[in-house]
């Protein structure tokens, strides 16, 4: 394929997924299989034309020639939005809105952060039972010890701040595994990688003898100052990616990945980082699931993985925008609103902050198992706060709407 058509196509403020390519008459390109992977080729031959917009990484591969993506309008655009999205907050108050006084995370964070990243894994909790697993010792549920485990990888993280290299990567993984894993799970005694083959659903892992230089690949790019002045708030999503990819372990690759990009944001001090993405994730896990295959079936671009994390970033920043909005107004009216009262607002402006929902579909947002009297009684609170707006619908049903009023950010 002609190079100036292949870099149009990727250049632009739209980045086309392999259906789109191949399927979606609105595109207009409607690629055959075999110009697919023409497509897919050309892409490999601008990187080694050094063509501008494509941006090889140091790391290694094992069944492509490079890991890359397309720094064209799609990412850039993207970007821009979400720095302007915080940056504008940033100077309204003299402080960034994800990490006011991170360097003392408040509990409740904590546990959202390990309620979030477990839900990606169907692994369903409270916040209540995260504070009673907390303060409990001899667990012998499993899910309960995987919380557990999840907060006291947290706590490594923040109480020790330690450098990310192959020792304590080690440390994390043995630390979120800990009386978790079967048998046939475990890693070697002596053998900090696995060491037989994995499958990630159509996907291979790397081969067991290559993982050591691989990862030593990542520590390398990940502790380098060039890449973090090159990669920004990128590094610690591709390092994210890489892990999924290489999978170095036979089990718990995915939450250690999702932990090494909380981690490297926080030690390499990102202040504006979307701290909330393990949450974000888990609201949607659909199009998580959908950015990785993408990635992998486009010989490692990642243009599609880094999209989503900016994607979301802009959603959720203006989720908790709009949920501060909501807060103070609640205040200015003399009522303090609950920590649960809290989360169910922001599942309301999670799904649907401006369409009208009904009592069963606030049940689904919320994820919950929550009665029909409950979930009632919870959206009556929320209308006599003034947060929603109550009517019938021509079956007599009562429906919801968020108060239009207190949708101060919208994501355009």
């Amino acid at each position: 394929m002609e190079k100036e058509y292949i870099k149009n196509i990727i250049s632009g403020d739209k980045y086309y997924s392999i259906d789109d390519l191949r399927y979606n008459r609105n595109v207009g390109i409607m690629f055959s299989r075999e110009q697919l992977e023409d497509f897919l080729l050309t892409k490999n031959q601008l990187i080694e034309d050094n063509c501008g917009i494509i941006r090889p990484l140091p790391l290694k591969t094992f069944n492509s020639k490079h890991i890359f993506y397309v720094n064209g309008d799609y990412l850039s655009k993207s970007h821009e939005e979400y720095l302007r999205l915080i940056s504008s907050d940033y100077a309204l108050n003299n402080s960034w809105f994800y990490s006011k006084n991170f360097e003392d995370i408040p509990v409740s964070k904590l546990y959202s952060e390990v309620e979030g990243t477990l839900r990606i894994e169907n692994v369903t909790t409270t916040h209540k039972r995260i504070a009673e697993i907390d303060n409990s010792s001899n667990l012998t549920d499993n899910n309960d010890i995987m919380v557990k485990n999840m907060l006291n990888a947290i706590r490594f993280i923040l109480d020790q701040k330690p450098a990310f290299n192959k020792e304590n990567l080690y440390s994390l993984y043995n630390i979120l595994t800990k009386d978790c894993l079967p048998e046939e799970s475990r890693l070697k005694s002596g053998i900090i990688y696995r060491h037989d083959k994995v499958y990630i659903g159509a996907y291979e892992g790397a081969k067991p003898e290559i993982i050591d230089s691989c990862m030593d690949s990542l520590f390398e790019f990940a502790n380098s100052k060039e890449s973090l002045k090159e990669y920004g708030d990128y590094l610690p999503y591709i390092c994210h990616y890489y892990i999924l990819y290489i999978h170095p372990y036979f089990d718990y690759n995915g939450r250690t990945a999702r932990m090494v990009s909380f981690w490297l944001n926080y030690i390499n001090r990102i202040d504006y980082a979307p701290y909330f993405m393990s949450e974000a994730i888990n609201e949607n896990k659909s199009n998580y699931y959908k950015a990785l295959v993408n990635t992998r079936s486009t010989k490692n671009d990642l243009t599609y993985f880094l999209g989503y994390i900016l994607e979301t970033a802009v959603k959720f920043s203006i989720v908790y925008k709009n949920l501060e909005v909501v807060k103070e107004y609640v205040m200015s009216q003399g009522n303090t609103m609950s920590s649960a009262e809290l989360v169910y607002t922001k599942k309301i402006l999670i799904h649907n902050s401006q369409g009208f929902f009904t009592q069963k579909l606030f049940v689904e947002y919320t994820g919950t198992d929550m009665s029909k009297q409950g979930a009632l009684k919870m959206l009556n609170v929320l209308c006599d706060y003034g947060i929603l707006e109550k009517s019938k619908n021509k079956k007599g049903e009562s429906i919801f709407r968020f108060n239009q009023n207190l949708i101060k950010y919208i994501n355009n």
